[in-house]
């Protein structure tokens, strides 16, 4: 038997959870013209976009992908899953650099303080985050990328979506 291609995966899981193409892009973050490609084929989902697919649609990501396991979702919190990240900048220097591997603990929320893999306005990114009142301070280590603040209102309007916290990485770049 073939396995079944993520785009059809993805319209029945659409079909199943009654939901529309525009309430998983509300629920996942994730913009409506991504999910219209990942139907029709034109795209598949990277890891972590299948993450956050399967899980604003409540099913097992495996399933999702195509493969012949059971649809139904273990919850995050009875799961040992970490997600590998590898750097295309070096915003986070010396921590991480080009082609390091950062590896993230799924969690919906922070702590101030952690270091944090997140999107924000369709752009994933790992920054150390400082909550300041109602003040956000996402923190590169590399001086030479700015600081950005906003405000709690200004995250939500920006689609901030924390995706995990690093736990560990792999910096080959500081051995080149």
């Amino acid at each position: 038997m073939e396995q079944e291609s993520f785009a059809s995966r993805l319209s029945k899981a659409l079909l199943i959870r009654n939901m529309k193409p525009i309430d998983l892009a509300k629920k996942s973050g994730i913009n409506k013209a991504t999910i219209s490609e990942y139907l029709n084929g034109k795209y598949e989902a990277k890891q972590t976009n299948i993450y956050i697919l399967a899980k604003a649609l409540n099913i097992n990501e495996a399933w999702l992908m195509g493969f012949d396991t059971n649809i139904d979702r273990v919850p995050d919190n009875e799961r040992t899953q970490i997600i590998t990240y590898t750097s295309t900048d070096d915003s986070m220097l010396p921590l991480l650099g080009v082609d390091d591997v950062a590896y993230i603990q799924p969690q919906e929320t922070y702590v101030s303080g952690e270091t944090i893999y997140f999107r924000l306005e369709n752009k994933l990114m790992i920054r150390k985050i400082i909550n300041k009142d109602d003040i956000i301070e996402l923190h590169a280590m590399n001086p030479y990328y700015p600081m950005l603040k906003y405000t709690t209102k200004e995250l939500e309007e920006k689609e901030f979506v924390v995706i995990g916290k690093v736990i560990k990485v792999e910096n080959k770049s500081a051995f080149k």
